[in-house]
């Protein structure tokens, strides 16, 4: 069975080529755009992530050829983004444990509600079969995710600092250690998510190719049917995986409350 290389209005069929270049080129971005639309995060947010590159990455190397004053803009922008990170830093030193915790909840719950805005976009576009809509709700989410996982990162530091300069917080890797797993969590979560999206629009695809089969001819029907079996398997599979990690979340921020909870008690 083939894909259609261009499929017509009236078929409301999808690239699957289309749709794996859109997906590989965000997870290789990771959302770090210079210009992002990140309207559904919060104002807190965003004036955290983005202005702090946690990775200290150069967003200009991810462009082959970058003329010198392209470099220049970069290196520019990269050293803004360091300075007003520690002045964000510096304002993190003064917040309590209880308070440094409720932004990463508040962050949580800001990801959920990306997520939903995700799988709905997703579902408007099998829908509809427009797949062009598809980089944009991808850049918007992604922009999203970004300044939420750099929010919660720059969190994560101020509680893991060895400079004696600043001990005003007190150093609890404990904490950080949590953090860290649900980073990772998150991470995999996301990754997961496109797989699960990626079969999706494979098998919306698969579904249109045998309706078109069966109004010409029965003689890939059959050929059809496996197709779209062997898809919803693989669908339920990661639904199934992204189950598992969402249950390692909750454990995660469950014992993030425990901890909030105990520190207020103090």
């Amino acid at each position: 069975m083939t894909t259609p290389n261009a499929p017509s209005p009236s078929q409301k069929g999808i690239d699957i080529r289309d749709a794996l270049s859109i997906l590989s080129t965000r997870a290789k971005d990771g959302g770090n755009d210079q210009q992002r639309d990140a309207s559904s995060v919060s104002d807190e947010m965003k004036r955290m992530g983005q202005t702090i590159d946690i990775s200290g990455d150069d967003v200009a190397a991810s462009s082959p050829a970058v003329d010198e004053k392209e470099e220049e803009r970069h290196e520019a922008m990269k050293r803004e983004r360091e300075r007003r990170a520690e002045e964000i830093r510096s304002q993190l030193k003064s917040m309590g444990v209880v308070d440094l915790l409720g932004m990463i909840f508040r962050a949580q719950h800001e990801r959920v509600a990306t997520y939903k805005l995700f799988e709905e976009g997703l579902s408007t576009i099998l829908a509809s079969g427009n797949i062009s809509n598809y980089p944009t709700l991808c850049a918007k989410v992604t922009a999203s995710f970004s300044v939420l996982s750099d929010t919660i990162n720059t969190v994560k530091t101020s509680f893991i600092t060895n400079d004696d300069t600043q001990q005003q917080q007190p150093n609890r890797r404990d904490i950080a250690n949590f953090i860290s797993q649900l980073q990772k969590s998150e991470g995999e979560k996301l990754n997961l998510t496109a797989a699960l999206h990626l079969e999706r629009l494979r098998l919306r695809n698969s579904q249109l190719e045998k309706e078109m089969s069966l109004s010409d001819d029965r003689s890939g029907s059959a050929s059809a049917d496996r197709t779209v079996a062997l898809l919803k398997d693989g669908i339920r599979t990661l639904e199934q995986k992204i189950g598992s990690v969402v249950e390692k979340i909750n454990e995660v921020l469950e014992e993030l409350r425990c901890v909030a909870a105990d520190e207020s008690e103090e």
